[in-house]
């Protein structure tokens, strides 16, 4: 049951609460998900559409302001690579570790693979 509450102060100042019963969002079980109201009446929500739409824009607009260009590939692991780390002294440098077992030591301005070295099996 969902209360509304009109509350008037001495300098005419109007405060409406809304006030839940409590005991309509516990649980039954302690592994049931909470209770949270939903109203999916679209006569209440004239503008859902168009908030749908601008939602949507936004996240247009994010995916363009954190994109980058794509710059190039280094080509030679032959599965998915898990491990990238820079030089500490040298800063074209890259090495990648993937789990077909080798590490390869790139030249990132060239792009070329400089050495390759088995790091495991299996």
């Amino acid at each position: 049951a969902i209360l509304l509450y009109t509350i008037k102060f001495e300098d005419d100042m109007k405060v409406k609460v809304l006030s839940r019963d409590p005991r309509d969002y516990l649980r039954t079980r302690s592994g049931d998900l909470p209770k949270l109201p939903r109203n999916a009446d679209p006569t209440l929500h004239p503008h859902a559409a168009e908030r749908e739409y601008s939602a949507a824009m936004n996240a247009v607009k994010l995916e363009r302001v954190f994109a980058k260009p794509f710059v190039g590939s280094l080509d030679g692991h032959r599965d998915g690579v898990y491990v990238m780390s820079t030089h500490p002294k040298r800063l074209p440098i890259v090495i990648s570790g993937a789990c077909d077992g080798e590490l390869k030591m790139w030249n990132v301005s060239s792009k070329e693979c400089i050495c390759s070295a088995p790091a495991h099996s299996g």
